[in-house]
């Protein structure tokens, strides 16, 4: 309860927060999904350590597989304010496997949905979105993996090319991306 209380706390001092009590079975649409995904996930044997969700791993991949197969015509559209990243997303479960922490950082790198500075510019967090190593382009994800002149050197070691286009980053390892995201000091 009190790690919530912090959470809420240290997002509300960047945004509006408004908790709402919904009724529960009342015919609300966010609630009924909710509802669903607990029964989904309730009625798994659960095997492992505490605390836990309930939900299998093959239903949380089915479920990220379905949203994932939705959305990839979206990100790959015309590049918007947040999907930078579209072009290169198209890994899927093999996330799953990797380690929380870094998965959470690929995720963001590839999503767009991360720390980077155009995406802060966007959020109206930053007044200035160029990137920090080259000073010349938008710090998105595309640029931080394929296109910044100042990063080319590690793209090389890590990556086996100077640059990238979004088609070859598509086919690099979650395990490949970590570690040139960790060597940029990013993420």
């Amino acid at each position: 309860m009190r790690q919530c209380q912090q959470a809420l706390n240290d997002i509300s001092t960047r945004h509006a927060v408004r908790l709402q009590w919904v009724p529960g079975h009342a015919g609300l649409r966010g609630n009924e999904i909710a509802d669903k995904l607990a029964r989904s996930g309730s009625g798994q044997q659960f095997i492992g350590p505490e605390p836990f969700s309930g939900v299998s791993r093959q239903n949380i991949r089915g479920k990220m597989k379905r949203w994932m197969e939705k959305h990839l015509a979206l990100w790959r559209g015309p590049v918007g304010t947040q999907r930078q990243a579209g072009p290169i997303l198209a890994r899927g479960a093999r996330l799953l496997s990797f380690i929380r922490t870094r998965s959470r950082a690929v995720i963001g790198l590839l999503t767009g949905h991360n720390t980077l500075r155009r995406r802060l510019h966007v959020m109206g967090l930053r007044n200035n979105p160029a990137c920090r190593k080259c000073g010349t382009e938008e710090e998105t994800s595309v640029h931080i993996l394929g296109e910044c002149e100042a990063l080319a050197s590690l793209g090389y070691v890590y990556l086996d090319s100077f640059f990238l286009d979004p088609e070859e980053v598509r086919v690099l390892g979650v395990g490949t991306i970590w570690n040139f995201v960790k060597e940029t000091e990013f993420l």
